[in-house]
């Protein structure tokens, strides 16, 4: 039980969807659907090493799934395939915050834009939260962006009532 991802990925490389598709099938659930024992994923050819991904095959098994693997396989036979449409506002919902984090970087990367949200930064590493300083300058807080300035001007006051009865 392997995941061929390198020959997955040698078949899919110069079709944006399909690279995208992918890439969440080999970061989904640890590779767990894109293991050479899915019926889905199938050698090119006989005397071929690169795999391919049955787009079609994936659609139908993803019913045995739970919800959320069945989304996830969904989404990902959608960016495969045009022959397999989803519904967003149903397939969006169900997903936990790493593989809708993994959806949204495959959208970027399916749309030509992969350096809007990279998967591998996006869904190896989370930011720390950061305490924020009330009495800090909305301007001066760390992380804010140049194009954030323009809204510093028409950000609201600080509200001082003065002590309570």
């Amino acid at each position: 039980m392997t995941v061929p991802a390198r020959e997955l990925r040698a078949w899919a490389e110069g079709d944006y969807p399909t690279e995208a598709a992918v890439e969440i099938l080999i970061r989904a659930k640890a590779g767990r659907f894109a293991r050479d024992t899915c019926p889905w994923i199938e050698p090119l050819g006989p005397t071929s090493s690169l795999y391919r991904v049955d787009w079609d095959r994936l659609h139908q098994e993803a019913g045995v799934f739970s919800g959320g693997e069945r989304r996830i396989l969904n989404l990902a036979a959608s960016m495969g395939s045009p022959d397999h449409p989803v519904d967003l506002s149903n397939d969006l919902c169900g997903l936990d915050d790493d593989l809708l984090l993994l959806v949204l970087a495959a959208t970027a990367h399916a749309a030509g834009r992969p350096r809007l949200l990279s998967p591998a930064t996006a869904v190896a590493t989370r930011p720390a939260p950061r305490t924020v300083n009330p009495r800090e300058s909305i301007s001066r807080r760390a992380g804010r962006r140049p194009e954030d300035e323009r809204w510093v001007e028409h950000a609201p006051a600080e509200r001082h009532e003065g002590p309570r009865p």
